[in-house]
Parts: C-alpha cells; sequence; structure tokens
C-alpha cells in the first residue's frame, strides 16, 4: 500500500478485514501531516450532488462510516443538515428524491427563522441528513481498526511490475518490496508511479485552494449548519465540530474549485492567497451574519485534480491505483477504500467504476479546465 491519506488507509482497513498481510508506506510523515489532502479537523459529508450516480454512493459510504464508528466505538460523523442553494438547486433536489433522500425547500423567510446566521439571499433545499465528520478522527479511526503495519519511508522511487506473479516496491535509496498487489494512493505522485507514467490524459495538476476559520459574533449562538452555494466558485461552509482539532467550535470557508497550481518538489511553507482570502471574508460578509468576517485561522489545503472531477479507481497489471480526488472524496472514504480492495482482489465492485477508468474519454482540449465539481 503506497500512501497513508484516507484512500490509503480506508484501502488497508478493508485489507486487512479480507484477511491480507497489509503493510502502508508513507513518504511524507505521519497521516493527515500539513501537506496532506486528508488533514484537518472537519469535512462536509453530503448527499446532494446533482448527478444520481454520487448520491447512491454518498448513501453507501454512510453506512460504510457508521460500521467504522462501530467498530471503533468513535462518533466521527456528526449530522448537522446542510443548505444548499444557488445554479444546481433543482438539480440536487431532482436527485436526492430519486434515491429517496427526504428534502426540505425553504423560502428565505423561512430559511432566516431556522437558521439566522446564515442569509442565502434566496431559496434553499434543506437536506436535514448531512454533516460534518471529523477529519482527523477518522484517520485515527481506520488506523484503529485495521491490523495493518504502517511505515514513513524516505520515498518511493518506483513500482515495478513486470507481468509475473509479484510487483516490487522500490523506495527512495533502492530498498526494495515484493507484494502480490500495490494499492498505489500517493494523491498527485500516483499516476507517475504506474508503469511508464503513461496514463495521465485524466490527470490534472495538484492546486492549493485557501481556507478560511470564522469565529461567532456571540459564542453562545449556534453555528450555522453545512452549506453549497453552488455556481461558478462552489463556496462551501460547515461547522467544525468541538473536537476538531485546533479549529474547533470555529466555522470552516472555502471555495470547491481547484485553486493555484503547486510544485509539489517546492518544500517552502504554504502562504495563504492575498486574492483567495479576500473573497472568503467578503463572502462571510455576504452570507454569514452569525461570524465576524476578519478569519481567526487559515490555512492551505491540496487537491489532488482529475481534469473531470470524476476519481480515478482503476487497476493496471498488478498495481491498483486510487487517485484523482478533486476536494469532494473525503464523504466516500470507507466505500472507496472497499472499492480498491475490490480491485486488489479482482472482485465486482458494489458501484460500477467505468466512469472512474483509467482508459475514460479524456475532456476535449477546449473544454472549461475547472468544470465544477460534481
Amino acid at each position: 500500500m503506497v500512501g497513508a491519506g484516507l484512500l490509503g488507509l480506508a484501502a488497508a482497513w478493508a485489507m486487512s478485514r479480507r484477511g491480507w498481510d497489509t503493510v502502508v508506506f508513507e513518504a511524507a510523515g505521519a497521516p493527515g501531516h500539513d501537506r496532506s489532502g486528508s488533514k484537518g479537523g472537519a469535512r462536509v459529508f453530503r448527499l446532494g450532488y446533482p448527478d444520481p450516480f454520487y448520491v447512491e454512493m454518498a448513501l453507501l459510504s454512510r453506512a460504510a462510516w457508521r460500521d467504522l464508528e462501530t467498530a471503533t466505538g468513535d462518533r466521527l460523523l456528526n449530522v448537522t443538515g446542510q443548505l444548499t442553494f444557488g445554479d444546481e438547486l433543482g438539480a440536487v433536489e431532482r436527485a436526492l428524491h430519486s434515491s429517496g433522500v427526504a428534502t426540505e425547500r425553504l423560502s428565505p423567510a423561512e430559511c432566516a427563522r431556522r437558521f439566522p446566521g446564515i442569509d442565502p439571499g434566496g431559496p434553499v433545499l434543506f437536506e436535514p441528513d448531512s454533516g460534518v465528520l471529523a477529519a482527523d478522527r477518522c484517520l485515527d479511526a481506520l488506523r484503529v481498526a485495521g491490523s495493518f503495519r504502517l511505515r514513513t519511508v524516505a520515498g518511493i522511487a518506483a513500482l515495478e511490475d513486470d507481468d509475473t506473479e509479484k510487483v516490487m516496491l522500490v523506495l527512495t535509496g533502492g530498498e526494495s518490496h515484493e507484494a502480490d498487489i500495490v494499492v498505489n494512493c500517493a494523491g498527485h505522485r500516483a499516476l507517475s508511479l504506474l508503469a511508464g507514467g503513461s496514463h495521465t490524459a485524466v490527470a490534472d495538476g495538484p492546486s492549493l485552494p485557501q481556507v478560511a476559520y470564522f469565529a461567532r459574533h456571540d459564542p453562545g449562538a449556534p453555528l450555522p449548519p453545512v452549506f453549497i452555494e453552488w455556481g461558478r466558485e462552489m463556496l462551501y461552509g460547515l461547522p467544525v465540530p468541538d473536537a476538531g482539532g485546533p479549529h474547533a467550535g470555529t466555522y470552516k470557508l472555502s471555495h470547491h474549485t481547484p485553486g493555484p497550481p503547486f510544485d509539489p518538489a517546492d518544500d517552502s511553507p504554504f502562504r495563504d492567497d492575498p486574492g483567495l482570502l479576500n473573497g472568503l471574508t467578503t463572502a462571510a460578509g455576504r452570507l454569514l451574519p452569525a461570524l465576524d468576517p476578519a478569519p481567526v485561522a487559515t490555512e492551505r489545503c491540496v487537491y489532488d485534480n482529475s481534469a473531470d472531477t470524476d476519481f480515478v479507481l482503476d487497476r493496471v497489471g498488478r498495481v491498483v491505483v486510487g487517485c484523482g480526488t478533486s476536494g469532494h472524496a473525503f464523504k466516500f472514504g470507507p466505500l472507496l477504500g472497499e472499492l480498491l480492495a475490490d480491485l486488489a482482489e479482482d472482485r465486482t465492485p458494489a458501484v460500477d467504476l467505468s466512469r472512474f477508468s483509467l482508459r475514460r474519454r479524456p475532456l476535449p482540449p477546449d473544454a472549461d479546465v475547472a468544470p465544477t465539481p460534481r
């Protein structure tokens, strides 16, 4: 197993439950380290997508998170409800109803009465079953529940799959390990580790969205629920759980679109983007009257992007690859782990993975380079 982010740990949990002797190699530090796409104390769990395919996946994922909670005795998914508004409100509503998910349409007046901390400025769709995952505790829970070994190494140099019954994982410095199967969840490096690095048509470069955390004017007032404002910028916000690390009790705000590209070889500290940060403070003032629009903390997060925002879940020889998470995969974590384990065992998965194939048709050259996430 390569990579100890969400996908790698979820796949390791699934593989170890199936009786595999599993070792996870992590090249950058402890799970959830500062340059990890899985870092932080809070992630949105939502059922609301305009695509029924993802709604069904979210429903399967919710059951998988509850299984992990049962296995560890830790509460990971906090149901807060979610408000959806903007361009895709009708499409999200139709997709949810097609899967039998309950929703409510709220007028601006009804929204203001029930959720005074947020002012969408128009009609909203309320999803009562969506909420927030305690992200760092999710990573810890996967480690506790899984009977696998985690090894931190200097780096992964190559995966050598020569069509025999073994695959060789070569570490920086020359040390090598032989395996029956390697599940490659190395984030934005995953595709480059495949044989010849030739499976890059679906890839897009890694990027750095801006995140900001805001405090309440009144510390005793409830935080607003999760929201997504559908549109070009895909603004979203969520309350950070009380056990959500250093930002517990604040409200997290960001854009659910790729940020500026960055060079993974540049190991200098991440710095705030003044333009993106100004956009978030402006949005806080526009949408969230319960919050002080001056952020109390900021950070950058890493998006491992695919060009079409669909994930990459596929197998090449004896290497299974999971990447291209595009900023919306955390909610699917345990399910994606099971699907990667299915690929490793050559089983028919519970989800049709054809749209996640490395061989899917790439976007045309004149396509929008930053499509709205699904």
